[in-house]
């Protein structure tokens, strides 16, 4: 049944269950269940055999993600996958099996259990039930960091080529993405610009991912990989600093102080390019995931921002704003600030 045609009472109730809905997903994500049916429907027996979990349990869970269209129940008892549970597979195209297993990791669960303590105050409290902020998290658990680095891929790659010719990046020589993750982003703007080198800098856990993916791109001789922190320090010598999904995760003191360690390695003729979802009061987010300001309020005490917001951190750090292009086809803009 569509959205449409149920009544409201029901898709309140449906909503309500919304928790043990993204629960039952990440368990079927963890045995890669939409993997193993991509060659048709199987007995649950045999799925049960391949993934070492009982049976019967297996037949429920099943059972009951398909009453959502995740998974459908064949006449004979068989399941298969449906158009949905087909994003599951790992090899999918905008696979979201990495979003689904970092989206309800038990980190993250943690955090949004305290979500009423954090309405009170607007403090994050993912620290407080993890013991520590999640990108510290990543140096002792490379599977999470692998989850969360895939997860961004998998929700913003198809923006990597929209990104890439939307905003005309071939007027630089070189050009630095900050806190650029496994390098999707950088990868595209450099196939699009061949004249343009690059940079990708990161924290080391990343870093390393970020190597092993540009050298699979062939971008090895043109793009360089750097660890580091950029609270501490950044590379100096770029005509552009790109800052992509990153601002977003910090509170403002925070993300002023990235944009200034920008400023102190900036020259005065680089460019300042912030990419990021503009939100418009009255509009509905354009991410694929559309509690993503709940997930930055949780996570990281982050949000996302207006132009207005925006224009006041660039100010804060020495900016000023010289123009917001909106990428063509997709939900991001790029920001473009200039040294004062």
């Amino acid at each position: 049944m569509s959205k449409e045609d149920q009544s409201p009472y029901q898709r309140l109730a449906d909503l309500l269950i919304g928790a043990k809905l993204a629960i039952a997903l990440r368990a079927m994500a963890e045995y890669r269940i939409a993997d193993k049916l991509a060659n048709g429907p199987m007995q649950v027996d045999a799925l049960a055999r391949e993934t070492g979990l009982a049976p019967e349990p297996l037949r429920r869970v099943l059972r009951g993600l398909a009453q959502f269209d995740v998974f459908r129940e064949t006449a004979d008892g068989r399941f298969e996958n449906s158009n949905v549970s087909e994003y599951m597979r790992e090899d999918a195209v905008q696979s979201l099996r990495a979003a689904v297993l970092f989206l309800n990791h038990d980190v993250s669960l943690r955090a949004w259990l305290e979500l009423e303590e954090t309405l009170k105050d607007g403090r994050s409290r993912f620290v407080d039930v993890n013991g520590a902020a999640l990108f510290k998290l990543f140096d002792a658990d490379e599977r999470l960091n692998n989850y969360f680095t895939k997860c961004m891929v998998d929700l913003y790659g198809a923006e990597a080529a929209k990104i890439a010719v939307g905003y005309p990046f071939g007027q630089f020589e070189n050009i630095i993405d900050i806190g650029g993750g496994q390098g999707h982003i950088l990868a595209a703007i450099l196939a699009a610009h061949k004249g343009l080198r690059g940079t990708l800098f990161d924290i080391a856990p990343t870093a390393a991912l970020a190597r092993d993916f540009l050298r699979d791109r062939g971008l090895s001789d043109r793009c360089d990989v750097v660890g580091g922190d950029f609270f501490s320090a950044i590379p100096r010598g770029y005509d552009a600093y790109l800052v992509k999904s990153v601002l977003h995760d910090w509170d403002d003191a925070k993300a002023t102080e990235i944009l200034k360690r920008c400023r102190e390695v900036m020259a005065e003729n680089s460019r300042l390019l912030i990419i990021e979802e503009i939100i418009t009061p009255g509009q509905v987010v354009g991410n694929t995931n559309r509690f993503v300001d709940l997930d930055l309020l949780i996570h990281f005490g982050g949000k996302e921002r207006t132009k207005s917001d925006y224009c006041g951190l660039m100010r804060s750090a020495g900016f000023s704003l010289k123009d917001i292009v909106p990428v063509k086809d997709s939900f991001f803009s790029v920001v473009e600030g200039i040294p004062t």
